[in-house]
Formats: structure tokens, sequence, C-alpha cells
């Protein structure tokens, strides 16, 4: 085998890692936050689209269709990031910086991503309210032509030249409230259902935020003990120096007695 294979092999090999089940955890609950991500800021296009266009078109019905199936989609990628969230913090290890620094982002741009899309959801089921109050509108309108006041014979001819258009059309406009009808308690459902799955992400997120803040005040009181160490030592240092000098001077005065006492025997 030569070293160019060698390093082949060794290229393709994956990363080492010390916590891959946590890894694994992490990528998939990204991945989850960017399709989430991209299908959030879609349906805000597509709502603000509807807000400014607040009428009755082919248009206004398929961006509606479009609506509900990313809110479909984006309701079961939720449940999957939620799980995701949960196993993040069961794998979690406290000692370990870059765990808690990860589980905490995570958990604060899902918070964040899911409040945007309650927003939306409100304001998408808002805009479905009011298309469906100007189709019964115009349902009505359409039936009160009929009753204006006009010769018997004429009228029957008139019901019998529309009768084929204006009841495919009726029943068209029936079917399209019955199924907004169910579009918005479909959203009023998983609304509630999405509020019960992340009841304790809340939590979750200002526990982690007392542990940052916890954290950063251990940190601060450990640099408080350093620095006050710090201090003693410096003190211990200049009073042994303080105290050597003492010895040194002491030394230097019994020296001096001892020379002047045998100086004295001596003479």
């Amino acid at each position: 085998m030569s070293f160019r294979s060698v390093d082949v092999d060794l290229e393709s090999q994956a990363p080492f890692s010390d916590s891959p089940e946590f890894d694994r955890a992490t990528d998939a609950a990204s991945n989850l936050l960017l399709d989430l991500t991209n299908s959030v800021s879609h349906l805000s296009k597509l709502v603000t689209l509807l807000e400014g266009r607040t009428s009755n078109s082919e248009t206004s019905n398929k961006n509606c269709e479009k609506c509900t199936r990313i809110i479909e989609t984006a309701t079961g990628q939720f449940k999957e990031l939620s799980e995701s969230c949960k196993e993040l913090n069961a794998l979690v290890d406290d000692e370990h910086p870059g765990h808690v620094f990860t589980r905490d982002r995570v958990a604060r741009e899902t918070k964040s991503l899911f409040e945007e899309f309650q927003s939306l959801q409100e304001r998408f089921k808002n805009v479905n309210s009011s298309l469906n109050e100007q189709t019964k509108a115009s349902l009505g309108e359409q039936t009160d032509l009929l009753d204006i006041e006009e010769p018997q014979q004429q009228r029957q001819e008139m019901v019998l030249e529309q009768d084929v258009i204006n009841n495919e059309e009726f029943v068209y406009q029936q079917a399209l409230i019955r199924e907004r009808e169910e579009e918005i308690q479909n959203i009023e459902h998983g609304i509630q259902e999405l509020n019960d799955i992340f009841r304790d992400l809340g939590t979750i997120v200002q526990e982690q935020g007392t542990m940052v803040d916890n954290i950063e005040t251990n940190i601060y009181s450990v640099g408080q003990s350093t620095r006050s160490a710090a201090g003693e030592l410096k003190k211990a240092l200049r009073y042994q120096r303080s105290a050597s000098k003492k010895s040194c001077y002491l030394l230097v005065i019994i020296v001096s007695i001892l020379l002047i006492v045998i100086l004295g025997i001596v003479i």
C-alpha cells in the first residue's frame, strides 16, 4: 500500500468525537432548524401576499393551499424538533462547556422560530376567515339578485339561462367555504397541539439561562478568589522579606556584640 492511499483512507475517516451521540442529535436538530427556517420564511411571504390581496381569486386560493401544506409540514417538523431538544437535554454533559452552549443555542433558536410560526398561523387564520366571509357575502348577493321584483316569466328565463353556471359556481363556493372552515379548525388544533408539545421548552430555556448565569457567577467568584489569593500571597512575600531583613539586622547586632566582648577579653 502506498503512502498516498494511506492518506486517502485517513481523510475519508470521520473526525474523532468524544460524544458521537450528542453530535448526531445536534446535527439532526440543526438540520430541522434549517428546514423550518426556510418553511417559516416561505410561509411569511405567502401570508403577506394574502394580507395584501384580501379578495377571492384563483391566486389567493392557490396561496391558501400552499400555506396549508407548509403549515402541515412544519407542524410535523416541530414535533421532531421537540424530540431532538429533549434528546439533547438528556445527552448533555454539564461539565462539557460545548454541550451546554449547543443545547442552549438549539433551545433558544427553536423557541424563537416556534413563536414566529405561531404568529404566522394566527395571521393566516385571520386571512382565511376574511376570505370566507367574503365568499358567504358573495353567495348571499347572488341569491338576492334572483329576488328582485321582475315579471315572473322574465325571472324564470333568467334562472334557466344561468342555472347551470350559477349552480356549479354555488357548489364550488360552498365547498370552498367548508374547506376553509376545516383549515381554520385544523390550524387552531395545530396551535394547541404544538403549545402542549413545547410547554416545557420555555422552562428548559429558562433553566439553561439560570445555569449560564450560575456559571458566570462561579467564574466571577473564582476570579475574585484568585485575586484575593494573589493579594494574600503578595502580603506573605512582603512579610517574609521584612522578616528576613529583621533577621539579618539581628544577626549583625549579635555578631557585633560578640566581637566587642572578644576584643574586651583579649585586651
